[in-house]
């Protein structure tokens, strides 16, 4: 091509470059189901990235992390731990509102949120209610509807004492050598629903015992159904954590046991994604 043919030539019209969150949207499945190889690597990058990397060594510390899909290649769980440089350590689990990547980008904002406001020194009611705070400005700013549910503890080793604060998420078993399983309750509403209500956020104490073990799921274990269209519940969660917590011997096993216990109440069948925590405190 010569220089004036140059000079005369149409301009090339080129596509934008899709921004993250874009592509990330495209990586809901079409109508079929099915997933691209490009989708699916796409989806896997993600999901790491919120979920607890099981080969990080901490000392006094076993976990384990588990998740099952029901549905999409990505979802609205999370699940972390994460070692402070004070030797504090945060076990932190979230359920977001809706499915695939839009959930899955507000799971990202959870996850390092409680990491970035827990890194500044706050306590664990304050880490949700500033949580909480953010959330609602981003759904008011990016015109979303999400809300989410949270619990977030933070043990301090040396003096064997956890503090944890949850909103609105499902009861969090703790079992302790002396006195079996008991279930840590809701401390706050759910996160990104009430604009007005921060003072509601609480937090509570817990001493831990050597021998500890937590374990903590998403409500899509305790609505699992039967082909009778029973719900799995808590009763049943607790029975087999219960069981579970004598019989196995690392947390990968516990885990195991218990999602296998669900498996087979809905014979194979999800309704809704699963995550999950057990973590052992010695």
């Amino acid at each position: 091509m010569t220089f004036d043919e140059r000079v005369h030539a149409e301009p090339v019209v080129t596509e934008p470059e899709p921004s993250p969150v874009e592509e990330l949207a495209a990586l809901d499945p079409p109508s079929d189901g099915t997933f691209t190889r490009e989708e699916r690597a796409s989806a896997e990058v993600l999901m790491r990235h919120l979920f607890a990397k099981a080969e990080h060594t901490i000392d006094g510390i076993e976990y384990h992390v588990a998740y099952r899909l029901a549905e999409r290649a990505i979802g609205g769980d999370i699940v972390d731990v994460y070692h402070f440089d004070n030797g504090n350590v945060a076990f932190s689990i979230a359920d977001i509102s809706g499915k695939g990547a839009t959930a899955a980008i507000h799971a990202a904002l959870v996850k390092y949120g409680l990491r970035c406001y827990a890194s500044e020194g706050l306590s664990a009611e304050r880490v949700l209610r500033s949580l909480d705070r953010t959330y609602i400005e981003n759904n008011a700013f990016e015109r979303t509807e999400s809300f989410a549910s949270v619990f977030m503890g933070i043990l301090d080793h040396s003096r064997r004492v956890m503090t944890y604060a949850s909103a609105g998420h499902e009861p969090v078993m703790l079992y302790q050598p002396a006195t079996g399983v008991e279930t840590l309750e809701p401390t706050a509403p759910l996160i990104g629903v009430f604009d007005d209500q921060h003072h509601l956020f609480k937090q509570r104490h817990v001493v831990v015992q050597p021998g500890s073990i937590l374990v903590a799921t998403t409500d899509g274990v305790t609505e699992a159904r039967s082909p009778d269209g029973d719900f799995y519940g808590m009763e049943r969660l607790i029975a087999a954590v219960s069981a579970a917590v004598h019989a196995a011997s690392s947390m990968e096993e516990l885990i195991d046991r218990v999602l296998g216990d669900v498996n087979r109440f809905c014979k194979g069948r999800l309704r809704d994604d699963i995550a999950a925590l057990a973590v052992r405190i010695s």
